[in-house]
């Protein structure tokens, strides 16, 4: 039998709905505002202009800049991340068919690493982490997140609770990457060494230079991993 009191339990409806409402329109003015930003860096502003103009610290505006252009969930083509519905490609379920079940929780996991430094984005450093989470014989998880730190730095706007981080095109061509591994290799879904080798493939993202850091080079990988 139920005892809430209706007129409360009816006010607690409506204050959760605003704050719903709230919350999407601050996802949608964050997406604005880092549009901006990125525009004035774009007419030739330089980072320590624009964060000073906006009372931002230069970490903050790298981020902004060098951060996501994506959709929050990604979707995958058979021509690639771009595609997807649009333009003929395949659907988000087929792209979700091809990570294994590993695959998967790594994905998970990224966005808890993006999370706990306050990442408004997923980037190869995220997936890198996520994936040495479970474990990499050689290379130490805690020691790879302390040079993400050094690298990037904590952010200073926490993430919505329950809205999930878009990718980078970084993320997403390793993701890619990760896909052409398990294809070359006869096998229909890619797991996590194919992303790591995929992250080592690509020395100028942030996950690939701390890899090389570690000195895990990808031809050391590829021995180490048996392929």
């Amino acid at each position: 039998m139920m005892t809430l009191d209706e007129q409360v339990l009816a006010e607690a409806r409506e204050v959760r709905q605003r704050l719903v409402d709230l919350e999407s329109q601050t996802a949608h003015a964050r997406v604005d505002y880092h549009h901006a930003i990125k525009k004035l860096h774009a007419a030739g502003g330089s980072l320590r202009e624009i964060a000073e103009a906006l009372e931002l610290s230069h970490q903050r505006v790298h981020q902004i800049v060098e951060g996501p252009g994506g959709v929050p969930v990604p979707s995958f083509g058979r021509r690639g991340w771009a595609h997807g519905r649009r333009r003929g490609g395949r659907s988000r379920e087929f792209f979700m068919a091809r990570f294994d079940d590993a695959a998967k929780e790594v994905m998970v996991q990224a966005q808890k690493e993006a999370d706990s430094l306050k990442h408004n984005y997923v980037g190869t450093e995220h997936l890198l982490l996520a994936v040495l989470k479970r474990g990499i014989e050689g290379l130490d998880y805690g020691v790879a997140r302390k040079a993400v730190a050094e690298r990037i730095g904590e952010g200073d706007e926490p993430w919505i609770a329950g809205l999930p981080r878009p990718f980078t095109p970084r993320a997403k061509r390793a993701l890619e990457g990760a896909l052409t591994e398990a294809t070359a290799a006869d096998r229909e879904q890619f797991g996590p060494e194919d992303i790591l080798l995929a992250i080592a493939a690509d020395p100028k993202g942030t996950g690939g230079e701390v890899l090389a850091e570690l000195g895990a080079t990808p031809e050391r990988l590829r021995e180490q991993l048996g392929r």
